[in-house]
């Protein structure tokens, strides 16, 4: 098998979609984790859990509120405990890509305490299955190195704060991948607010926003009843789009959950494509510039 595997059928739902009109990216990856389970299945993995290491994300067409959607899924890269998969949301009614996944996984015992190899034959079988990575429209911006630091660096704010509930979990007890997305897109709008682009302003001059790339590293696990803070900044500054840094703290356990490294642009909203950032935001976005990986 040297192919796609489709992992997930269904449709996007009103309640998934955004102020901005389209599907939130918190759905994308609950599609994907939903399939997930019919990927190792179809290889006799289902003593196997994956744990998310790392993931890079594209968003590349809009889709909205009726439209179909199936989720595919293949293999980049095996390791002694670890694979490489690339998962891609498809609009089915257009065949066009709406978004990749890249993701970065490690094996776990049922119960995904430990990492464990993979069964004997296993990780031939999924050797086999690799497929060359389609070719990208342009390179990744997120997850990769910053310009040099110039002017003053601003600190961290707060930018969302709560409680993980049970609901927000998984069967083990830990986070689900559609909490992390929701998270680090409920932090977008009050740094938007802080660049400016307030509800009045957005409203009037028809202002959006659009996500272009995460890459999100998961670095200690959060929990039902754990509480967070999500502190951010600007990384960077072009002409259409602004650099998002997130860092998801779990304020019960003092550790860093995971770090978000964003790539968004504004939007028109009458015209559904991306605009230059008006000088006005850009005046006020350079100061909330901060350095990579924040400390604080």
């Amino acid at each position: 098998m040297s192919e796609f595997v489709t992992i997930f059928r269904g449709s996007v739902n009103a309640w998934e979609c955004d102020i901005m009109g389209h599907f939130n990216i918190q759905f994308y990856a609950a599609k994907i984790s939903e399939g997930l389970g019919h990927l190792l299945q179809e290889f006799g993995l289902s003593a196997v859990s994956l744990k998310n290491q790392k993931i890079f994300s594209r968003y590349q067409g809009e889709m909205h509120a009726g439209d179909i959607l199936e989720v595919r899924a293949a293999v980049l890269t095996v390791g002694d405990c670890s694979i490489d998969i690339l998962a891609e949301v498809i609009n089915t009614a257009t065949h066009q890509l709406s978004a990749s996944f890249e993701m970065h996984c490690l094996a776990m015992d049922a119960a995904g305490q430990r990492p464990v190899p993979w069964p004997d034959g296993v990780r031939e079988n999924l050797a086999s299955s690799i497929i060359e990575p389609p070719a990208q429209i342009r390179p990744p911006t997120a997850g990769r190195a910053l310009p040099g630091v110039s002017g003053p660096r601003a600190d961290t704010f707060v930018s969302s704060r709560g409680t993980i509930d049970a609901w927000d979990c998984d069967g083990r007890g830990e986070m689900c991948l559609r909490q992390y997305y929701a998270i680090a897109s409920d932090g977008i709008g009050p740094t938007r607010h802080r660049m400016g682009i307030t509800r009045d302003l957005a409203r009037t001059r028809h202002w959006g926003g659009v996500a272009l790339e995460y890459a999100v590293a998961f670095l200690a696990p959060i929990q039902s009843g754990d509480i967070y803070s999500l502190r951010t900044g600007l990384l960077d500054l072009a002409d259409k789009t602004f650099r998002v840094g997130h860092r998801l703290h779990n304020d019960t356990s003092g550790e860093v959950a995971a770090t978000f490294d964003i790539v968004a642009c504004m939007f028109d909203l009458q015209a559904r494509r991306t605009m230059t950032i008006p000088d006005e935001i850009r005046t006020k976005a350079q100061t909330m510039m901060i350095d990579w990986p924040s400390e604080s």
